[in-house]
């Protein structure tokens, strides 16, 4: 494994890229994980972090069985590049926000792309919890195109794990990259009609999806956790809509993010106290690793 640094944004939100309203050039660490045999170019994989951070089992845990497999992977370090790996996931969502990890997730596909022993046509992307809804994001041709631009990389495939229901894309054109969403059937973070909604979304916008629910199941099955943990809140009634100029607003008050103090306040109104709970499932850790395989190796 290797430590880079990488350039990608720190824009607070969409709507300050989409006005040119740029921050100063910003690097992000990464961890690069290479296979033995770099003979010919290989298929890479950017991964997207949980709001719990980087850990061995999870994140570092894929970049290295995906290397072994013969992958080129970046695992995306969002919040330690700003400063807030200690704290706890509310500080985490309230401080790097979905427009950062954004940034980061098309920055990994912008440098695996670049290097000479990937083949930059078959770069996917995996993504856990916060950074399972940032793996659903990037199939979006809108997304794609405002960091990357019209010529741009795509993403070949994206795998999204307990990926939170929160944004839905009023203009659901896509890439056109196939997408895989895996879901517990006993997840409180995430709701999973309003995830059906959103793979309607996107088979409307041009790409193949699949949704997979696993009955009895809890949030985070490929962690730690062999004790059922229980997390004080949960994001599953926040419901934000992305228009096609790159505002974001509440879908019931109408309210859009134009700061950060806006946008905490409108977490904080649907964060829903009633928690949700984190257990590992071993018979569900092997399905979808099997599964993730198997998208990857058809990209």
């Amino acid at each position: 494994m290797e430590r880079r640094l990488i350039p990608s944004w720190n824009a607070l939100l969409l709507r300050d890229l989409a006005r040119e309203e740029r921050s100063e050039p910003f690097d992000i660490e990464v961890e690069l994980y290479l296979p033995d045999d770099l003979s010919r170019p290989v298929p890479g994989v950017v991964v997207s972090e949980g709001l719990g951070g980087l850990t061995d089992r999870r994140e570092r845990g894929y970049g290295r069985k995906l290397a072994a497999e013969g992958y080129a992977v970046c695992v995306i370090d969002s919040f330690a590049s700003r400063g807030v790996e200690a704290n706890g996931d509310l500080v985490r969502a309230l401080t790097v926000t979905e427009a950062m990890m954004l940034g980061d997730a098309f920055a990994g596909l912008r440098y695996l792309a670049s290097r000479p022993e990937v083949d930059s046509g078959r770069v996917g992307i995996i993504g856990f919890s916060y950074g399972g809804m940032i793996a659903t994001l990037t199939a979006y041709e809108q997304l794609a195109r405002l960091f990357l631009g019209e010529a741009g990389p795509r993403f070949a495939t994206h795998l999204s794990y307990y990926g939170c229901s929160i944004p839905r894309m009023v203009d659901p054109r896509t890439t056109g990259a196939p997408l895989h969403l895996l879901l517990g059937g006993n997840d409180r973070n995430v709701s999973v009609s309003r995830t059906a909604k959103i793979a309607g979304d996107l088979r409307r916008g041009g790409s193949e999806v699949q949704m997979s629910v696993f009955d009895g199941v809890y949030h985070q099955w490929d962690g730690e956790d062999l004790k059922k943990r229980f997390v004080p809140f949960n994001l599953r009634r926040l419901h934000m809509s992305v228009t096609p100029d790159h505002e974001v607003k509440d879908e019931r008050t109408g309210a859009a993010m134009s700061g950060r103090p806006s946008r905490t306040a409108i977490i904080g109104m649907w964060t829903d106290p009633s928690g949700y709970s984190i257990l590992r499932d071993e018979e569900t850790t092997k399905r979808t690793e099997e599964i993730l395989l198997e998208r990857l190796g058809a990209m």
